[in-house]
C-alpha cells in the first residue's frame, strides 16, 4: 500500500493543494494558496499532520517549467519526499474520466490518481546536478541565439560601411579582419594608412608573423583602393559597426565561460566520457546532451527515453488503418532532439563507417527508402538506444 500524498496543482502565483490517504479518500478539500513562504508552510503542515497517523507522506506536483521550482526548493530544504510528474501523466488520468473537465480544484485529484495508479521515482539530490546543467544549457542556447542576432546586425552594418568585404574575408570573424575593423571602422581611415603601418598592427593584434601580415595588408590595400563606402565616416552605421564588434567579442567570451562551467560540472560524470567515444559527438554536444538527457536512472527502458525526446512515432490504428509511417509525436524535449540531430548529422558527415552510418545508409537504400529527414529521425532513435545501453552497461561506444 502506498503512503498518503499531498497533491499540489502549481500555477503562476496561486496553487491548490489537497491531501489524499488513498486514491478516493481525500484528507481535506482542495485549498488555494499563494506561492509564497506562508502558502508553502500550509502545504508542509498538512503533510506533518498526515505523518502523525501514517508512517510517511509524499508530496506530488507537476513540472511546470519554472513555477514549481520554489515549492520544490522549499520541500527539499525540509528533507521531504517529492515526486515531480510530467504534466502529461496527470493529463492522461484526467482524460480517462467521462467528464474530463479541467479545473484547478479537480487537478489535485488527477495528480493524486496518477501517483496512486503508477510507480514514480522519488526526486533526489542527484537530480540537482542535471537540473543545473539543463538550466545552464538553456542559458547557453539563449546566448547563442543572441549571438546569431548580433551577427545579422553586424553583417548589415558591414555591408553598408565596407561593401563587398566578404569577398576579401568570407569569414569576417577571424582574428585579422576583426582587428582591422576594430581599428578602422570606416574605409577612409584605412586608405590613409601605409602598408607597413597595417602590417605592424596586424602583428600586434593577432601575433601573426611578418610574412603573413604583409600578405594580408597588401590584400586589404588592394580592396580599399577600389571600395566605395555606402556611408560617411560620421554616419550612425559606423557607430553600429563599432558597437556590434565589441558586443560580438564580449558574447564569445560569455559563451565560452558558460561552456567551461558546464564542462567542469560534467567532468566526473561517466556518461560524459562515454558520449565522447561516439563518432560525431564532440565536447560541446556531449556536455549539452548530459544536461538535456538528465539522470538516466529514471528510465527503466530505452523506449521511455525515446518518448522523453519526442521521437517515438505516433500510434493511431483504427479498422483498416494500420497506423504505420505516421509523424513523430514531438511530445518531448525539443532541445534534446536538436542535439541528437546535430550529432547524427556530424556522424554521417565525418565518419567513413560505424553502426550509425551503416544504419543511415540502410534506411536510405532500402526497398522503400526513407527521405533524408526521416532517416535522421530513425538514426536519432537508434542513437538514443545506444546511449541508454552504454549507460546501463558502463561501456564505451564500439562498432
Amino acid at each position: 500500500m502506498k503512503s498518503p500524498c499531498v497533491a499540489v496543482d502549481v500555477s503562476k502565483g496561486k496553487s491548490y493543494y489537497q491531501g489524499f490517504i488513498e486514491i478516493d479518500k481525500p484528507a481535506n478539500k482542495a485549498t488555494p494558496i499563494q506561492n509564497d513562504l506562508e502558502g508553502f508552510k500550509s502545504v508542509h503542515e498538512l503533510g506533518q499532520t498526515l505523518k502523525e497517523t501514517y508512517s510517511d507522506v509524499v508530496y506530488v506536483f507537476e513540472s511546470t517549467g519554472i513555477y514549481h521550482k520554489a515549492l520544490e526548493t522549499f520541500l527539499m530544504n525540509h528533507d521531504e519526499k517529492c515526486i515531480i510528474l510530467n504534466p502529461l501523466e496527470a493529463s492522461k488520468i484526467r482524460k480517462t474520466d467521462l467528464r474530463s473537465t479541467k479545473t484547478d480544484l479537480r487537478d489535485c485529484k488527477s495528480i493524486a490518481k496518477a501517483y496512486f495508479m503508477k510507480d514514480f521515482r522519488l526526486h533526489n539530490q542527484k537530480d540537482e546536478l542535471y537540473e543545473k546543467l539543463q538550466s545552464m544549457n538553456g542559458h547557453y542556447n539563449f546566448l547563442i541565439q543572441q549571438f546569431r542576432e548580433m551577427k545579422v546586425h553586424f553583417r548589415n552594418a558591414l555591408d553598408i560601411v565596407y561593401p563587398r568585404f566578404d569577398e576579401v574575408y568570407p569569414d569576417p570573424y577571424l582574428d585579422i579582419p576583426m582587428s582591422i575593423l576594430k581599428r578602422y571602422a570606416h574605409p577612409d581611415e584605412l586608405k590613409s594608412r601605409r602598408v607597413e603601418t597595417i602590417v605592424k598592427y596586424i602583428m600586434k593584434d593577432t601575433k601573426h608573423r611578418e610574412s603573413k601580415a604583409m600578405t594580408e595588408a597588401k590584400k586589404l590595400k588592394d580592396y580599399i583602393d577600389k571600395v566605395s563606402s555606402g556611408c560617411r565616416s560620421s554616419s550612425f552605421e559606423v557607430t553600429i559597426l563599432k558597437t556590434m564588434l565589441n558586443k560580438i567579442s564580449e558574447q564569445e567570451v560569455e559563451i565560452e565561460l558558460c561552456l567551461d562551467e558546464m564542462r567542469e560540472l560534467v567532468s566526473d560524470v561517466p556518461l560524459y566520457h562515454q558520449l565522447m567515444s561516439i563518432p560525431g559527438i564532440g565536447d560541446n554536444i556531449a556536455i549539452r546532451l548530459i544536461g538535456e538527457l538528465g539522470n538516466l536512472d529514471r528510465f527503466e527502458r530505452s523506449e521511455q527515453l525515446v518518448a522523453y525526446a519526442g521521437i517515438d512515432p505516433r500510434v493511431y490504428q483504427s479498422g483498416q488503418m494500420t497506423g504505420e509511417h505516421l509523424h513523430i509525436t514531438k511530445k518531448g524535449n525539443k532541445h534534446l532532439r536538436t542535439l541528437l540531430f546535430l550529432a547524427i548529422s556530424s556522424n554521417i558527415r565525418v565518419c567513413k563507417t560505424n553502426i550509425i552510418l551503416n544504419f543511415y545508409n540502410k534506411k536510405r537504400q532500402q526497398t522503400n527508402p526513407l527521405v533524408y529527414k526521416a532517416a535522421l529521425i530513425a538514426c536519432a532513435n537508434k542513437l538514443l538506444r545506444i546511449i541508454f545501453g552504454m549507460y546501463k552497461s558502463g561501456k564505451n561506444f564500439h562498432n
